[in-house]
């Protein structure tokens, strides 16, 4: 009878312990993915910021912010960007989004536009 006990209760222990070992797994990816998409949301917003400071801000001034300028403002922010990425995080990128200038492209546009209107985003927030 305790033999049975036993081996019931190991098959038990060792079914329980893989369902935790997934769940710690899993909280561990979600942790991860956290960071790292915190870590976009940051590097996107400080390259707006930042092209918008150096660049963008004086040739507005100037009445000079042209259809070039915007492209050239694009381009400089998406290489600040990338610069200040991790690799982890350009990775993360690329597996989950595919082609990262497409991707963060779109983020830097969306941010522009939400500094522009003073709207919270995530890295705001």
């Amino acid at each position: 009878m305790n033999k049975i006990l036993m081996g019931a209760f190991g098959a038990v222990v060792v079914s329980v312990g893989g369902i935790v070992a997934e769940s710690i797994r899993e909280l561990a990816m979600e942790s991860t993915n956290n960071r790292i998409a915190r870590e976009i949301a940051n590097a996107v917003a400080d390259a707006v910021a930042y092209v918008s400071q150096v660049y963008v801000d004086g040739l507005k001034l100037a009445g000079s912010f042209d259809e070039e300028a915007q492209k050239q403002a694009l381009s400089m922010a998406l290489a600040a960007c990338l610069s200040s990425l991790s690799a982890s995080a350009q990775k993360y990128i690329e597996k989950t989004y595919g082609d990262k200038a497409a991707y963060l492209t779109t983020k830097i546009e969306a941010e522009v536009r939400a500094q522009k209107n003073g709207y919270m985003t995530l890295a705001t927030a």
